[in-house]
């Protein structure tokens, strides 16, 4: 075959990819945790419809990849990525497994994909964003009707789908909380913000129905940072409703985020501490394990908190590209404030912050919920400067409510 032919051939499979095969692999990344069986299930379709074809684009046009690296936060992202695949040669030797190294590939893809997808093809992501929404929204009611008719105090939501735990369901309900209130702050179009506002108290009732901790203090985070970079009325107003709502259910309902305490917190944050204490630099390795016994009859794997999951597996060095991108990510976001998907982004991510400060633990994972709090929100920031530097996000003005 002619060599023009075969650059034909690749452009049109590049083109087909980036046109229809990534928006529907984001859509289903976004909202597959609704409909799926099993996280199994989700990083399968991940797999076959966006980490896969993201990399097949990247040897079709291998010039992608020195777009992708002037991006700061995908070049710091990559140069965590090669430390935590070198802490596999300090990983106890009885945990040394090799095989991890696959693992940091597939959220690199998702950066990778998220950046192609908004370059080829960047007036499918508001869509795409809203029919996940949609699909969450639609499958939460279904969820909260029933927790609701057979309530008795002490009982979380879990959900259905691949859900299989209150707070890891928290994740994905907060996650698409915020998606609704920052529309109904940067909306211009009425018939939205009549359909947002309701999302928001939908989402916001799951939250507190599954009687978590962690996204409470991530969702006031998130209020303080739009009050921040949404300096409007409407903004006010919606935040003080939201706070008002909140602590209206709370008093109706006092019982619904239980008693439990600290949940233990302080004593596996001390234990991890002194794990921590023995390698603070370089970390005890990517596949080395940790338990944690406050006497529960049961070790804990994980030091419930993103940061502290970092010093642990891979150390100080890890840490620094680690705080890199997400620092970068909302002082990037900041810059572009005056841009609603920059404001949308920004404010998942400062959500996945809050609840990682007393949550987690694992570095990098396959697709899981986890995703929503860090990884979704930083490859959304960083397609989107990319984007924005071939000028193909248009400025926008504030709402002015």
């Amino acid at each position: 075959m002619q060599p023009h032919r075969l650059t034909s051939a690749a452009n049109c499979i590049f083109d087909f990819l980036s046109q229809w095969i990534l928006p529907l692999g984001l859509l289903v990344l976004l909202s597959g945790m609704f409909f799926l069986e099993s996280r199994n299930a989700l990083t399968s379709f991940y797999l076959g419809l966006f980490g896969i074809p993201s990399l097949l684009m990247l040897c079709l046009r291998p010039s992608e990849i020195k777009i992708l690296l002037g991006e700061p936060i995908i070049a710091g992202f990559l140069a965590l990525c090669i430390w935590l695949c070198l802490s596999l040669l300090w990983s106890p030797p009885e945990n040394q497994d090799f095989g991890m190294m696959k693992i940091p590939l597939q959220p690199l893809m998702l950066f990778a994909g998220c950046a192609m997808l908004l370059q080829y093809r960047n007036e499918a992501l508001k869509p795409l964003l809203f029919c996940a929404a949609s699909i969450a929204l639609v499958a939460t009611i279904d969820y909260l009707v029933p927790f609701i008719k057979n309530y008795v105090p002490g009982d979380r939501m879990i959900g259905g789908g691949a859900f299989t735990n209150p707070l890891l369901s928290s994740h994905l309900f907060g996650f698409f909380c915020i998606y609704w209130l920052c529309i109904c702050i940067t909306s211009q179009r009425l018939s939205i913000l009549w359909l947002s506002v309701p999302a928001v108290a939908v989402m916001l009732v799951a939250v507190l129905a599954t009687g978590s901790r962690t996204p409470l203090v991530a969702l006031a985070l998130c209020i303080l940072w739009l009050s921040i970079v949404s300096r409007n009325r409407r903004a006010l107003v919606l935040i003080a409703g939201m706070l008002l709502g909140s602590a209206a259910i709370l008093l109706v309902f006092p019982e619904i985020l239980g008693d439990r305490g600290s949940s233990y917190r302080l004593q596996i944050w001390q234990i991890a501490l002194g794990r921590i204490a023995e390698h603070p630099w370089i970390g005890h390795g990517y596949d080395a394990e940790l338990h944690i016994d406050v006497g529960l009859g049961y070790p804990l794997m994980e030091p419930h908190s993103f940061a502290l999951g970092v010093l642990y597996y891979i150390g100080i060095i890890g840490l620094i590209p680690w705080t890199f991108v997400l620092g970068w990510g909302l002082l990037s976001s900041y810059r572009q404030r005056l841009q609603p998907l920059f404001v949308l982004a920004s404010t998942l991510l400062v959500y996945g912050i809050g609840a990682g400060l007393t949550e987690g633990g694992a570095v990098l994972t396959r697709p899981r919920e986890h995703w929503f709090l860090l990884w979704i929100p930083l490859a959304l920031i960083a397609a989107l400067n990319i984007a924005n530097r071939r000028n193909q996000v248009k400025n926008t003005k504030p709402v002015q409510a």
